[in-house]
């Protein structure tokens, strides 16, 4: 089950790009979308693009199993979906939250050389980029934007982490899913506009809650003008509105 590094072999063949560089535009474009400030700073992103090696892994095989120790990396996804979470003692997997590419899946345990604190688990099939932390830390000493897009990422996920947990702790299940349907909305490409790629039992393990508890808010939200949902396409006419509700933290 375990995915096995390989050496990169053609993504996608080009007549005017040798496999290795079809690669390297590959991470960049992954390495642009996970920290947008380097665009202001080309040099620093294409010797980024270039460290490290990447590791191709196939529809639900790992990347990684949880509590094993990151020896120094930093796991960039440059294409697929990938399901971070815990297989409990009977088999089930709990899904804490999924990524898409663009988005770094580890960026804290590689400095503490810590265990993985979830498994990683490819949704489909998926093309991970693997960079030495030890490498970047070099580089970013010679890039300063470099340095402060990796600060900025790491703040980012610490005060994420705090909030989610507060969350948990205080809010009640609908504004969880207010705060998370107004974070997904902030990822996409639209001011209105989501789609929601999680399957419900995921996702509602992913809030603490049950698909019955996740679809009968979602129902709610629906009748209250909140989200008008077809399918798996959301919009959210008043994000405001429904940014009220998990501040509030109030049963609708």
């Amino acid at each position: 089950m375990n995915a096995q590094p390989l050496a990169v072999h053609t993504l996608h063949s080009s007549p005017q790009l040798s496999p290795g560089a079809q690669q390297v535009l590959q991470v960049r474009q992954a390495l642009a979308q996970a920290w947008p400030a380097l665009a202001e700073a080309p040099e620093a992103l294409n010797a980024l693009a270039r460290l490290g090696r990447s590791h191709r892994v196939r529809t639900r095989c790992r990347l990684w199993q949880d509590g094993h120790v990151n020896k120094g990396s930093l796991w960039l996804l440059v294409r697929g979906k990938v399901s971070m979470g815990k297989r409990a003692s009977n088999g089930k997997w709990w899904q804490s939250h999924s990524l898409n590419a663009g988005e770094w899946l580890d960026l804290s345990s590689a400095w503490s050389q810590s265990p993985y604190p979830e498994t990683a688990q490819a949704l489909s099939a998926v093309l991970a980029h693997e960079y030495p932390a030890a490498e970047v830390l070099a580089l970013s000493q010679a890039h300063p934007p470099l340095l402060n897009a990796l600060l900025s990422s790491l703040a980012q996920r610490t005060c994420e982490a705090i909030a989610a947990r507060q969350a948990l702790t205080l809010n009640d299940f609908a504004a969880r899913l207010a705060e998370w349907l107004l974070q997904e909305l902030r990822r996409s490409d639209s001011a209105d506009h989501l789609i929601l790629r999680e399957l419900k039992r995921d996702l509602a393990a992913q809030l603490g809650a049950t698909p019955e508890t996740l679809s009968r808010t979602l129902r709610q939200f629906q009748q209250d003008g909140l989200i008008d949902m077809r399918h798996n396409d959301v919009w959210i006419p008043d994000a405001q509105r429904l940014a009220r509700i998990g501040k509030a933290g109030l049963s609708i």
